[in-house]
């Protein structure tokens, strides 16, 4: 009776639930320690966050801890507890909501009851977790430390995912719209459907896709797209195995994608002429991986691939004076794949006020092929990014992508184009960062179809789209970013931005080269905080500035959305 009594008033002491109290009698008397309460809805997911970047610890030391219990607590879209959120509207939104399955959740779980665990696992679940639709955060937190034994809650927020959709892009002349329904959890279940209709300057189109995150809890994933356009179609069906965690040990993908369409050239933002282009891609692969080694993760893949370009005239505008070669290749390719288990939790930076997994180790990924048929080509492709910089207040990037062929047969590069991107974010205020951005990109025998382009909103917002087009480019970027508190109706976090742009071609003048272009402009950024979307709605209104402007000047609309601020 005295060890029982005992045993009860240790429990009340730290004042641990109730299943950390009913122990068998040779586990009584292993202290426990309360870390942490379950996360109410009012829960803040950047709380103990620096903006620039924290090295999540759980609390843990680099031993491994065994896990005794597991709860997963979804909380609702809107905090009913708080002023702002606690309407008649919000309260119906959330119980016609239908949350996410818990299974679902677990089945993303890297772990299980039972299973040991340390602070690396636990951080990369989160990042995980972090990427699945149905989730607008998560964090994954331990409850209470009873000897080499821990109890973990797994936090999402849930979103609304069943939503009308309605964006309309404008840049630089360039108008689209798309309108339709989308749903990314449907019925709590983690799969994703949608129906929509769009419109743009080249075609019309109605599109149809799904796709199934996790079948049968295995990790493999299913997409299916099907598009019917006014100049021709889009299907995809890709099932695949991917490495899902950085210790994953193997992966496998078969993937089909049959393409119709119309792809126009242009000068000075006009189109003036078209190719039509179908084209088929195919890749059966296979990857293996030693899984995580000090701290590195490297993969292998290899596998064969089908490339096949046809080319013909268009019936809408003139054709270019040299019409692209058609090409068909079929090669096995070897890859490989390297990244550094270094990541860190920020706030503020790409995102407004939303958790963000900053990538501060090397990743690269490069890809060999060799078809010893007809041309004999090599073909390379690949991506790298590092972290130059990062401490309190400043952060350095880099990254870089490329893809290419060398033509065996003429000694010669083909399609080829290499870009590069460096980006500096200098904290002033908590509120407010000054960004540097450097683009660079080099394109070597682009056939004709194809153009290396600047403009709107792929570069220099005060011009149309694709107003300069060359054989390289360079682009320089300067804004003034802040990221305020405030939420429009509780459902968009805004942001503003001022910034000035230039940017320069090399190669023919006649295609607007060899001049250097700039542009000041300010902007607006609505960040959705109640959806799936982890997107931004950039608004921007730019205007040309300097001498010697092709075209003359007009003050430019941009609205698009993009993943960043």
């Amino acid at each position: 009776m005295k060890l029982i009594r005992t045993a009860f008033r240790n429990c009340a002491i730290v004042t641990l639930p109730v299943f950390a109290c009913t122990q068998s009698y040779a586990q009584i008397n292993i202290s426990c320690d309360s870390i942490n309460r379950p996360a109410l809805a009012s829960f803040d997911f950047t709380e103990d966050i620096s903006r620039w970047g924290t090295q999540e610890s759980f609390d843990l030391d680099s031993t491994h801890y065994k896990i005794r219990n597991i709860s997963v607590n979804r909380l609702p879209i809107f905090d009913e507890e708080s002023e702002d959120e606690n309407n008649a509207a919000f309260r119906w939104i959330n119980r016609v909501h239908t949350p996410t399955h818990e299974k679902v959740i677990l089945h993303q779980l890297l772990f299980e009851k039972g299973s040991e665990v340390n602070s690396q696992i636990l951080s990369e679940n989160e990042r995980l977790l972090r990427q699945q639709k149905y989730a607008a955060d998560a964090k994954i937190r331990v409850l209470n430390k009873c000897g080499d034994e821990v109890d973990l809650e797994v936090v999402t927020r849930e979103v609304w995912t069943l939503v009308p959709g309605l964006s309309f892009h404008s840049s630089g002349g360039d108008n689209s719209l798309e309108f339709g329904i989308r749903d990314s959890n449907a019925l709590g279940t983690g799969q994703r459907v949608s129906a929509f209709y769009s419109s743009d300057t080249n075609r019309n189109s109605y599109k149809l896709s799904f796709e199934n995150p996790n079948i049968g809890s295995t990790h493999r994933i299913l997409k299916t797209k099907a598009e019917k356009s006014s100049d021709g179609f889009h299907y995809l069906a890709d099932y695949s195995l991917p490495f899902h965690s950085l210790d994953a040990r193997e992966a496998w993908r078969f993937s089909f994608e049959s393409t119709k369409e119309i792809i126009p050239q242009y000068q000075l933002g006009k189109k003036i002429t078209d190719v039509q282009r179908d084209k088929e891609n195919l890749e059966i692969s296979r990857g293996f991986s030693a899984g995580l080694k000090d701290g590195i993760a490297q993969r292998f893949v290899i596998g064969l691939r089908k490339d096949k370009y046809n080319y013909s005239r268009s019936n809408r505008l003139q054709s270019p004076q040299t019409m692209p070669q058609d090409l068909n290749l079929i090669y096995p390719f070897v890859e490989f794949e390297s990244i550094e288990d270094k990541f860190a939790l920020a706030y503020n930076i790409s995102q407004i006020h939303r958790t963000e997994d900053l990538a501060k180790g090397k990743q690269l990924r490069f890809s060999i092929g060799y078809d010893p048929t007809g041309d004999q080509h090599l073909v390379l492709q690949g991506n790298a990014s590092d972290t130059l910089l990062s401490q309190p207040k400043m952060l350095l990037q880099w990254k870089a992508d490329w893809y290419g062929r060398w033509n065996r047969q003429d000694n010669a590069w083909e399609d080829t184009l290499i870009n590069y991107d460096l980006d500096f974010h200098r904290g002033q205020t908590e509120k407010r960062t000054l960004y540097l951005g450097l683009s660079a990109s080099k394109a070597i025998h682009l056939n004709s179809s194809q153009q290396l382009t600047l403009g709107g909103s792929n570069g220099l917002r005060g011009f149309e789209s694709h107003y300069l087009n060359g054989d390289a480019l360079l682009k320089f970027t300067i804004e003034e970013r802040y990221f305020s508190d405030y939420q429009l109706l509780q459902l968009l976090r805004v942001g503003y931005a001022g910034f000035v742009d230039v940017g320069k071609v090399y190669g023919d003048p006649q295609w607007g080269a060899d001049r250097v272009y700039k542009n000041v402009g300010l902007g607006l950024r609505l960040a959705p905080s109640k959806t799936d979307e982890g997107r931004i709605i950039h608004i921007d209104l730019a205007y040309p500035i300097g001498a010697n402007i092709l075209g003359g000047k007009s003050l430019q609309l941009v609205v698009e959305a993009k993943t960043s601020f």
